[in-house]
């Protein structure tokens, strides 16, 4: 079961609340998001790393990819994916990295799903 999207971006802001300003706008894009953790990015005092995730459910693995890329296409448009990758028996990863969002505020986002 693909439980969840796990998401991590950068948010081009001067202050959190113009973070929070910005993860309103991709709200409107993708849906309800479980913010994980909002802190300054390190490398760049211009940025604030998000890390959030987006209820999924969905058992099949090519549902989900389906699934997923409409919902990173809402965000973004030009973007690298990796996978699916098939591990063992039935796991299964899918991630993509787009460094050219079409959302306001948005410098760069990486989404990831698993099955285990």
């Amino acid at each position: 079961m693909f439980k969840t999207i796990r998401w991590r971006m950068y948010i081009k802001a001067t202050s959190k609340e113009k973070a929070q300003k910005v993860i309103k706008r991709v709200k409107q894009e993708i849906g309800d998001i479980k913010v994980l953790s909002l802190q300054p990015y390190w490398k760049d005092k211009t940025l604030f790393e998000l890390n959030c995730e987006t209820s999924l459910m969905i058992e099949e693995p090519a549902k989900s990819v389906f699934e997923v890329l409409q919902l990173s296409n809402q965000i973004g448009n030009d973007i690298n994916v990796t996978g699916p990758t098939i591990y063992e028996i039935n796991r299964v990863v899918f991630e993509g990295v787009c460094s050219s969002p079409n959302v306001v505020g948005i410098h760069w986002f990486h989404f990831r799903i698993a099955n285990f």
